[in-house]
C-alpha cells in the first residue's frame, strides 16, 4: 500500500473524490448488488446521506496511484447507519452517541498487500482505519457487518463484541458489533498505530483527539496524487455496512 488519505468528503482532493466514488459503486453497487436509494446501476459514483458532514473517508492508493481501497468513520455524535437505517439491531441502550465512539462502514480493498503475511488482503487496510478512528479521538468503532465478516475479524484475533439483539426480522445475515481501540488490538493486529498514522496523509481541518498521536500538515489538492479506479482484479471485502431498502438486505454474503 503505497498511500492513503484521509479527510472530509469537501477536503479530499476532487480527483480523489471522483474515483472513490467510482470506486465504491463498482465494488457495492455492481459487484455486490446492493439497492441504495436514490443510486441506479448505471450512475457514475456511489454516496449516501451518511457521507457529509463529521464523516471522515479513507482512500488507499496502490504503487501506480490505483485507487484500491476505502472506508469512512462517522461520529455517533452526528447520523450513523446502526442508529438510523438498523435500529432494530440494536437494543436501546447499545445506541450510543459519543464522540469516543465512532462507526465505521463502507470498508474495501482490492489487492493491497498485508504486511503480516505478504499475500494480497482486503484486511490490511482494516488497522490504518482503526488508528485513524482512534487519532479522531475514538475508544471504540461500532458497525453492522454481516455474519462472514464478523467471523474474519475473529480469524484475525480480533475481540469483537456483539452489541445487538442477535437476530431482527429482515435481518438474519448480519449483526450489530464494536471493537475497543485498546493497546491489545493493535497488537493482535501486529501494528503500531502512531505508526499506521504517519502513513496517512490527512487533508482538511478534522481535529485529531488521540493521545500520543502527531500532528501533519495537510497537502494541498496540487500536490495530492494523481488516481485512478482501480481495473477488475479479484476483490477482497469487508465491509461494515449493509443496505437496507424495503423487503431486501444486501451484504457481503455468508
Amino acid at each position: 500500500m503505497s498511500y492513503i488519505v484521509a479527510g472530509r468528503l469537501d477536503d479530499l482532493p476532487s480527483d480523489i473524490r471522483h474515483h472513490l466514488g467510482v470506486f465504491r459503486h463498482r465494488v457495492f453497487v455492481q459487484r455486490l448488488h446492493w439497492e441504495i436509494p436514490g443510486v441506479s446501476h448505471d450512475a457514475t459514483g456511489e454516496w449516501d446521506e451518511f457521507d457529509g458532514g463529521a464523516t471522515v473517508h479513507l482512500a488507499a492508493l496502490s504503487a501506480d496511484e490505483e485507487l484500491c481501497g476505502c472506508a469512512r468513520l462517522m461520529p455517533t455524535t452526528g447520523p450513523y447507519l446502526l442508529r438510523d437505517v438498523f435500529q432494530e439491531l440494536a437494543r436501546p441502550d447499545s445506541l450510543p452517541s459519543s464522540p469516543s465512539i465512532w462507526e465505521m462502514s463502507r470498508f474495501a480493498g482490492s489487492g493491497l498487500p498485508d504486511h503480516r503475511t505478504g499475500s494480497m488482503s482486503g484486511m490490511s487496510l482494516f488497522p490504518y482505519a482503526m488508528a485513524l478512528a482512534l487519532s479522531l479521538g475514538a475508544t471504540r468503532v461500532i458497525g453492522v457487518v454481516s455474519r462472514s465478516v464478523a467471523r474474519l475479524y475473529r480469524r484475525f484475533g480480533l475481540d469483537l463484541l456483539d452489541i445487538g439483539v442477535g437476530t431482527a426480522p429482515g435481518c438474519t445475515n448480519i449483526v450489530a458489533c464494536s471493537i475497543d481501540l485498546a493497546p491489545t488490538t493493535f497488537h493482535k493486529l501486529q501494528c503500531d498505530p502512531v505508526t499506521l498514522l504517519n502513513s496517512i496523509t490527512r487533508v482538511g481541518q478534522h481535529q485529531l483527539l488521540g493521545p500520543g498521536m502527531p500532528a501533519h500538515s495537510p497537502p494541498t489538492e496540487a500536490n495530492a496524487p494523481s488516481v485512478r479506479p482501480h481495473g477488475d482484479v479479484p476483490l477482497a471485502v469487508c465491509d461494515n455496512s449493509t443496505v437496507h431498502t424495503q423487503a431486501t438486505v444486501w451484504t457481503t454474503g455468508p
